[in-house]
């Protein structure tokens, strides 16, 4: 394990609206205002969005395996923002429930608001960035310089 501690900055709340795509606005959001590490938290709903669901094995690099929903979901998540490469990145993972069936995964690619989605992003003032670690086959989290 590794690890690092830091403050809390500037905390943001926003809105996602219908149609919109929350992961895009998610990492605007994050690049517009200089967020360089952040904690995030969602609620509301998706129309559709594609998600990995875990590994096709256990070994490394992971094979992921992805499920999609176009069927309007509700949503609870939570992930991290973090720069690789100087561009934020965005790690999310949600579930997303319909009628008493819930999936569970990273949202990646594709995530349409449904209505709208309310989001929290708490700054994170601390020394943290994604790197790609191909041996892994996934970018990890590197502290300090």
């Amino acid at each position: 394990m590794d690890y690092t501690s830091g403050s809390l900055g500037r905390v943001f709340v926003a809105r996602v609206d219908h149609g919109e795509d929350l992961l895009a606005a998610l990492v605007g959001l994050a690049d517009t205002e200089g967020v360089a590490v952040g904690a995030v938290l969602v609620l509301g709903a998706l129309a559709n969005g594609r998600m990995a669901q875990g590994p096709s094995t256990r070994d490394l690099p992971p094979i992921p395996v992805f499920s999609a929903f176009e069927d309007g979901r509700e949503l609870l998540g939570a992930g991290t923002l973090l720069r690789e490469e100087g561009r934020p990145v965005l790690h999310l993972h949600a579930a997303a429930g319909r009628t008493g069936a819930t999936s569970v995964g990273c949202l990646r690619e594709r995530a349409d608001v449904y209505a709208t989605v309310e989001v929290v992003i708490f700054e994170l003032l601390l020394d943290a960035r994604r790197f790609a670690d191909p041996a892994a086959g996934f970018s990890r989290v590197e502290f300090g310089e």
